[in-house]
């Protein structure tokens, strides 16, 4: 048979699924779930490395080193939360076994950045800061963890068919550039409320408030039915012994190539992101107000592109290829972002990079990651997709390991010591203001091209899921009763 015969059978197989049994409403509630994550996660990301630098002044390496120590630890925690979490329980028959969790981690979680931008300034001795950093830390990362693997588990099992997922990318990706644009442009405005290291204090709880609303709009969404509950007592349903699974979970092809990508992908976007507040106050010595425009500006390239990369992926409808094409277009258009002369040229440069980036949040978790999980549950013969997700949990802090190494680095060798708030301080501390600069676009641009192009690589060479192979996985998940 011709693969343009095999490409037309999938496309069919997929236009003859029968319709979801949830409603719309189910659709948007459970992406609200998005908006959560994504808010509070996107204004982390984007002031963690600069307020410890700047205005907590702790010095880059020992930014780096607790993020390391965080790193060994969640290598070990993250997995565990999700085998231990992986089980029927007691009151799963009556609340499911997802649920509880979820609203376990999920409302703490969204205070916990509270803390995290609370932290003592750097006064005699920097440890203080330290301890506080990698504590704080810890917490907010551990509740995350155990409201994140149980999400991605339930995504898996509640929306089940092709048609489901790439309906569930429709809510998805409009719900995650939403989220992108509350939790990277609102959040520098909140910062006006007060004055120094307060104003990070205020802006963190109100980001908090903000994530929880969407929380409590995502928990009707979450609720798992009947339908999913049985599927948890399903005769063949046997637990997997913890070693093994870790050792399947490395020989899973398809998920050790998506995860190296996507956190490559994470790593770029967290330096890119982290990078607009370096530019605005270093090198274009701008206001916080034109760090909210460039980031809007960002952010409607990626919602632009949206509902191009869906018809995209309907018209050849191969998961893999369209995701190369997003990838491939994303280290491209990163490069000018080092080079801008200007404001003008640097704000369409940041339009351009946000219609490329627009492909990698559309397909990654909605669509790929789903794809990846099926695999690993026909493989093993076991519906323990929490266990897949506790490894896929160490994505945050692997990320924040790389990009924090790497910002560290960098700043290092250029000689930016820490606890300089502006230019004119930056100045008078008699540092190479230069070199300074071009550290700061290296990282903006060249650096996070580097960091996607080897992800993008690695993908294309090792993934194996084609969408023949995608097919095949659902009906042998219908065949194990998962």
């Amino acid at each position: 048979m011709k693969m343009s015969d095999l490409k037309e059978i999938s496309s069919k197989k997929i236009d003859n699924e029968s319709e979801s049994r949830h409603s719309k409403i189910t659709f948007l509630s459970f992406g609200m779930y998005q908006l959560t994550w994504t808010i509070v996660g996107s204004a982390n990301g984007l002031f963690l490395f600069f307020y410890y630098h700047t205005i907590a002044g702790l010095d880059p390496l020992l930014i780096f080193t607790a993020t390391a120590i965080l790193t060994f630890w969640y290598a070990f925690n993250d997995p565990i939360i999700g085998f231990l979490t992986d089980r029927n329980f007691k009151w799963t028959r009556k609340w499911g076994r997802r649920f509880p969790f979820i609203l376990l981690g999920g409302i703490p979680w969204c205070f916990s950045i509270v803390l995290i931008y609370s932290a003592p300034e750097v006064t005699v001795s920097p440890w203080p800061t330290f301890f506080w950093f990698l504590g704080v830390n810890a917490i907010y990362e551990a509740l995350i963890t155990l409201t994140d693997v149980n999400v991605g588990s339930l995504r898996v099992d509640k929306f089940r068919t092709e048609k489901e997922r790439r309906k569930y990318s429709s809510y998805f990706a409009p719900l995650d550039m939403l989220a992108l644009v509350i939790g990277m442009v609102v959040p520098p405005l909140l910062l006006g409320l007060a004055a120094g290291a307060a104003s990070y204090t205020v802006m963190a709880l109100l980001v908090g408030l903000i994530g929880l609303v969407f929380f409590l709009l995502f928990i009707p969404g979450a609720r798992e039915d009947k339908v999913i509950i049985d599927r948890y007592y399903s005769g063949e349903y046997e637990s997997m012994n913890f070693r093994k699974g870790i050792i399947k979970i490395l020989k899973e092809k398809s998920f050790v190539s998506f995860w190296i990508h996507y956190a490559t992908f994470m790593v770029a976007t967290t330096i890119l992101t982290a990078m607009v507040v370096y530019l605005t106050t270093f090198v274009l010595q701008t206001s916080s107000d034109m760090m909210t425009v460039l980031l809007a500006i960002f952010l409607t390239g990626t919602l632009i592109s949206v509902p191009i990369w869906l018809k995209v992926l309907k018209k050849v409808n191969n998961n893999k290829k369209v995701y190369l094409i997003g990838s491939s277009l994303l280290c491209i258009t990163l490069i000018p972002l080092s080079f801008f002369q200007g404001l003008i040229d640097l704000a369409i440069f940041m339009f351009i990079v946000g219609l490329a980036m627009g492909c990698i949040w559309t397909l990654g978790i909605p669509v790929m990651l789903s794809s990846v999980m099926d695999q690993f549950v026909v493989n093993t013969g076991k519906n323990q997709k929490g266990f897949l997700m506790g490894a896929w949990g160490l994505l945050s802090v692997f990320t924040a390991f790389l990009d924090e190494l790497i910002m560290s680095l960098i700043f290092s060798i250029t000689g930016f010591e820490a606890g300089l708030e502006t230019y004119s301080e930056l100045v008078a501390s008699g540092a190479n203001v230069e070199l300074v600069i071009w550290g700061i676009r290296l990282l903006v641009g060249v650096i996070p091209m580097i960091v996607v192009v080897v992800g993008t690589i690695i993908f294309w060479k090792i993934y194996p899921l084609t969408q023949e192979k995608i097919l095949e996985n659902k009906m042998k998940l219908k065949e194990l009763g998962f």
